[in-house]
């Protein structure tokens, strides 16, 4: 379980692109993808590596980019043992609207708030077709907003288990501003090495 890395991953690769020197950018590239076989995206969900990678080739105050990155994506507050994700990047607001959007997507996001479900327990539970079903459980993987939180033992074969990446999704809209906030507890929140590591 990669907490929220994997659901900024694609935005956090952009800010970081557009912040690192040309120079910095090109050999970070190279050694992430020659010593890891990764991108910077993909780095992000493994962070150790791309921190190890970003210290071995410049001498940036490397905490101190790594956080300005990342908050340029989401503002974390912690409260009661959980802790509050606002959402800054625009266009990761543009992509859980877009997902939150989709009826169905809603069905099997908050049947996975508050359960650990394997895909055909999502579907049944959710009500929603196996068509289209497979297909946005695999679009929510993909795009981090649900994450395999563990195996279960069925006739014999180990299936995996799913659950939200987040306890709870709010979308606010005011004058000139939507808001998106996801609440997401300890367990989750500490999995997620790109904002443990700067921490």
């Amino acid at each position: 379980m990669a907490g929220i890395d994997r659901l900024i991953s694609s935005s956090l690769s952009h800010v970081i692109k557009r912040k690192l020197g040309s120079d910095d950018l090109k050999n970070l590239e190279r050694k992430l993808f020659l010593e890891h076989g990764m991108s910077i995206k993909l780095s992000i969900e493994h962070f150790h590596k791309f921190d190890e990678t970003l210290k071995n080739i410049s001498n940036i105050d490397r905490k101190k980019f790594e956080e300005g990155c990342i908050n340029e994506i989401i503002k974390i507050k912690k409260s009661d043992g959980s802790y509050s994700v606002k959402i800054i990047d625009q266009n990761l607001i543009e992509l859980i609207l877009e997902l939150c959007g989709d009826s169905e997507t809603r069905r099997i996001l908050t049947c996975l708030f508050d359960n650990d479900l394997t895909i055909p327990q999502i579907l049944n539970e959710s009500k929603v077709p196996k068509t289209s079903g497979y297909r946005k459980i695999e679009n929510l993987i993909i795009n981090g907003l649900i994450l395999e939180s563990g195996k279960i033992l069925s006739e014999s074969k180990r299936i995996s288990k799913y659950k939200c990446v987040f306890d709870e999704i709010k979308i606010g809209m005011k004058k000139k501003d939507i808001i998106v906030q996801g609440i997401i507890n300890k367990k989750i929140f500490d999995k997620s090495t790109s904002i443990n590591i700067t921490n």
